[in-house]
């Protein structure tokens, strides 16, 4: 993926969400890419190139656009098949949906180059699996590299859970490793303790990811 494709995508979603929710995808994007910044240098990511972190980052920024794409789709008759929507994941599948919508035919001025199928297989499932409660399918398209997306939406997951909208109180986070779990430290000098518990319960997916317990915990400034 390219900054570009990422700038495009940023864009389509802002458009899509509106302010409260570009300030909260804002701040995932923050959460997310420094999270995986922290995990690679740890070699936990040994398999990712910036690309990965492109993905990771578009993903941020188009995973609460819920459904607008229909609307933004110049041709009705061309939408694809529906992204199955269970009651648990509904905004992640419905902006699943939406950014499916859009990429296959971006209306003037929002256009992007076409993603190569690597990058739309990790970036659509990550969305998806954000909020779905067991990695689920998407009609039409494949999975192409299970284990890589699945790191990708882990790490969104957790992220996402920190940034509770609107309040965004959370700061940053480090990551502190052993040899059997993660600890992942969240800053901010407000209480953050529903932050924290929404991210704890939404590390399930990274744990299962790398093969390692993950805690999240705050350190008070």
């Amino acid at each position: 993926m390219t900054d570009g494709q990422v700038q495009a995508i940023e864009l389509f979603a802002r458009n899509c969400a509106g302010g409260c929710s570009a300030a909260h995808a804002r701040k995932v994007s923050g959460l997310a890419t420094s999270l995986f910044d922290q995990l690679l240098t740890m070699g936990f990511l040994p398999e990712m190139t910036e690309s990965d972190r492109l993905v990771l980052m578009a993903a941020s920024h188009a995973h609460n656009v819920g459904p607008c794409g229909e609307e933004l789709h110049p041709d009705k008759e061309t939408l694809p098949s529906r992204v199955p929507i269970e009651p648990s994941d509904a905004y992640g599948a419905t902006s699943c949906q939406a950014l499916r919508t859009w990429l296959m035919n971006p209306p003037p001025p929002l256009k992007v180059n076409p993603l190569a199928a690597e990058d739309r297989s990790a970036l659509l499932y990550t969305i998806l699996w954000n909020t779905a409660a067991e990695p689920s399918p998407i009609p039409e398209e494949p999975l192409l590299d299970p284990g890589r997306t699945m790191k990708l939406a882990g790490i969104l997951r957790l992220a996402d859970g920190l940034a509770e909208p609107p309040r965004n109180l959370v700061a940053g986070c480090s990551v502190l490793q052993s040899s059997a779990w993660i600890r992942v430290l969240v800053r901010s000098i407000a209480d953050v303790s529903k932050e924290v518990a929404t991210a704890q319960r939404r590390s399930d997916l990274l744990a299962r990811a790398l093969g390692l317990r993950v805690f999240v915990q705050q350190v008070v400034e």
